[in-house]
C-alpha cells in the first residue's frame, strides 16, 4: 500500500534512525570489552544546561588494535563527590549488563580535580580500590590545556608590524 503523505525524513523518523545506530554501535564496544576482559575507562564532567554530565569512554585493545570509543554520557547532576561519580560509573556499567567482577578495569584517566584525581578520596582511589591494577594517568588532554594555559599567561603582548 503507498502512502502519498509519509515522510521517512522527519525529525523523529531521523533521531530513531540514530538511536537505533547508537544502540548497535554501543552493543558492539560492549561485546568487545566483555569478550576482552579488561579495559581503561576516560572521564570528565560538563555542565550542559542545568544538568551536570559525566562523558564516559573506554580504551582497549583487540589483538594489536587499540580502540578508544565514547560509551555515553551520565547524568551526575544529583551529586559530584567522588562516592557519587564512583557509584554512577559503576551504575552505568551494571545497567549496560557487564559484570564488574569479570571485567576489570587496568587503567584510569581524568581531569586533575582533586574529586577526580585524588589518591586519597577521589574517583581514582575508589576505582584503585576495587581494581588495584587500575593505574591512574592525568589525561594527557587536559595536561596540554593546562600547559596552554600557563604559557599564555607568560607571554608578553608583542606588536608584530606589517612590512
Amino acid at each position: 500500500m503507498y502512502f502519498k503523505d509519509t515522510n521517512y525524513s522527519s525529525w523523529r523518523i531521523q533521531n530513531e534512525l540514530i538511536d537505533i545506530c547508537a544502540s548497535s554501535i554501543k552493543e558492539i564496544i560492549l561485546n568487545e570489552i566483555s569478550t576482552i576482559g579488561f579495559f581503561a575507562i576516560m572521564c570528565d564532567e560538563a555542565r550542559s544546561y542545568k544538568e551536570e554530565q559525566l562523558s564516559l569512554c573506554v580504551r582497549y585493545a583487540v589483538g594489536l588494535n587499540v580502540f578508544e570509543r565514547f560509551l555515553g554520557f551520565i547524568d551526575v547532576s544529583s551529586g559530584q563527590n567522588a562516592t557519587q561519580i564512583y557509584s554512577a560509573i559503576m551504575h552505568y556499567f551494571e545497567e549496560q549488563n557487564i559484570n564488574m567482577e569479570i571485567v576489570h578495569i587496568v587503567a584510569q584517566s581524568y581531569d586533575g580535580a582533586s574529586v577526580m584525581s585524588g589518591h586519597l578520596n577521589g574517583v581514582q582511589a575508589k576505582v584503585q580500590k576495587q581494581y588495584p591494577a587500575a593505574i591512574y594517568t592525568h589525561c594527557m588532554a587536559h595536561q596540554l590545556n593546562l600547559v596552554v594555559l600557563d604559557l599564555c599567561k607568560s607571554i608578553k603582548v608583542i606588536n608584530f608590524k606589517r612590512k
